[in-house]
């Protein structure tokens, strides 16, 4: 009786564990025999060896656990069920929990097809004359602001970033190729998966629709491009480092120095920034030309300046009446009624204010008493090119200046002196082996 007591306590003990609860119960039918005659001894062996099995499976399992929660982020339910799957082997609960991930990610991702995705993340990475920007949504405000739904939208960044730095050289200061979701999805991540299958993990992880909606690589002439980047607001999340920067909106800028520009390296950098945050904020349409805002800006001084001249003719011309006929402190004089009838006159009608796309038209977002041509012509700079991405907006601008040409291209003539080409997604087939190696 006392060991059959004993080893029903046993199973008892090692419940929650089907592999111990299992050997347990069969220590019971053990207990069982040895109750009609079997020694002490051999009842004696056998507890020992159960426990010693309990002890060692509870061990080995709890830091398994522990480990692999670690390391996949998946909850412990799920880590539990693939360890028991594969007798405590990490590597291969791994690979199991990756498997079933994408199978549910997939089943999950067919089910949400319907389902809005207006928020989410805009992600930039810039080094060099290489920059990448690129759009990931989601259902919720609450998931795009989770590590897991930014550590994905820092993968499909770099791998557009990777795919950047394997477009053809063209005989152009700007190569740029805009990508879509089926573009996307074929590329390749650091460990090998592509950006589809790497999207039905965090679908699984998250638990609702992630969609990849676009992205866009460019790439500029080594030493003569500078490539600036921005996002808006900034991710709290930020590692320190300037790039990859997340935010809900993002915007890049391509622009060349100068020979003559009198600007240094940082602040040129800040010049970048600068620009990036106007284009952010105000949305233009295109760059405009900048000899065309130069002739603006004289067209605007000559016009303050004759306002000024005019102005200060008609207090001379009143001071000069008044002296002449003397002050009256009692009521107005004819000379006084003529000149305010004048001025009301001269007074210019008020014109409503028509929103201003051309960039260099636009106030500095900086400093509103001067405009972002200004700013260029000071720095000796030239603007090439932009981008900007908001989570949920239509699909990215092209110029209506923009002229077609052949093989489903476009060239922007945005500037004076360079010219930029925008590859679309119709060439894509035959950029697309170049990113094999991504």
């Amino acid at each position: 009786m006392l060991f059959f007591a004993i080893g029903t306590s046993l199973t008892h003990a090692c419940a929650g564990n089907r592999d111990i609860n299992s050997f347990a119960a069969k220590v019971v039918v053990w207990c069982r025999r040895a109750r009609g005659g079997s020694s002490s001894s051999m009842f004696a062996q056998v507890l020992t060896r159960c426990l010693q099995t309990c002890a060692s499976l509870r061990t080995v399992e709890k830091a398994a656990l522990m480990e692999l929660r670690k390391k996949t982020g998946y909850t412990f339910s799920n880590c539990k069920k693939a360890l028991e799957a594969n007798d405590n082997d990490l590597g291969k609960a791994e690979k199991w929990l990756a498997e079933e991930a994408k199978k549910q990610g997939w089943a999950k991702a067919t089910k949400m097809q319907s389902r809005s995705t207006a928020q989410g993340l805009v992600a930039i990475h810039v080094d060099g004359p290489y920059a990448a920007m690129a759009e990931v949504n989601c259902e919720t405000d609450f998931v795009a602001r989770t590590p897991e739904f930014r550590q994905f939208a820092e993968q499909l960044v770099r791998s557009c970033f990777s795919h950047a730095k394997k477009l053809p050289t063209l005989e152009t200061a700007i190569m740029k190729v805009r990508l879509g979701a089926p573009e996307l999805a074929r590329l390749r991540i650091r460990d090998g998966h592509t950006v589809e299958e790497a999207q039905a993990l965090a679908v699984g992880k998250l638990g609702e629709k992630v969609a990849v909606r676009r992205a866009l690589c460019l790439r500029g002439e080594a030493g003569t491009t500078v490539l600036a980047g921005y996002c808006h607001p900034q991710d709290s999340q930020a590692s320190g480092k300037k790039y990859p920067c997340f935010g809900r909106y993002g915007a890049v800028v391509a622009f060349r120095e100068l020979a003559d520009s009198p600007v240094g390296e940082e602040e040129m950098e800040e010049l970048g920034r600068n620009l990036c945050q106007q284009v952010v904020a105000l949305n233009p349409k295109t760059v405009g030309l900048l000899d065309d805002y130069l002739s603006f800006e004289k067209r605007l001084e000559a016009q303050e300046q004759e306002e000024d001249e005019k102005l200060m003719k008609s207090e001379q011309e009143a001071e000069a009446k008044k002296a002449a006929e003397g002050a009256s402190e009692n009521a107005p004089t004819a000379a006084e009624d003529a000149a305010a009838a004048a001025e009301e006159e001269q007074e210019p009608p008020v014109e409503e204010e028509v929103e201003e796309t051309r960039l260099l038209f636009q106030e500095y977002v900086v400093d509103p008493t001067i405009r972002v041509g200004h700013v260029v012509a000071r720095s000796c700079i030239d603007i090439m090119d932009f981008e900007r991405f908001a989570c949920g907006s239509p699909t990215t601008r092209l110029p209506p200046s923009s002229p077609a040409l052949k093989d489903d291209a476009d060239v922007c003539p945005l500037s004076a002196f360079t010219l930029s080409a925008t590859v679309t997604a119709a060439t894509f087939a035959d950029i697309g082996p170049a990113c094999a190696a991504c």
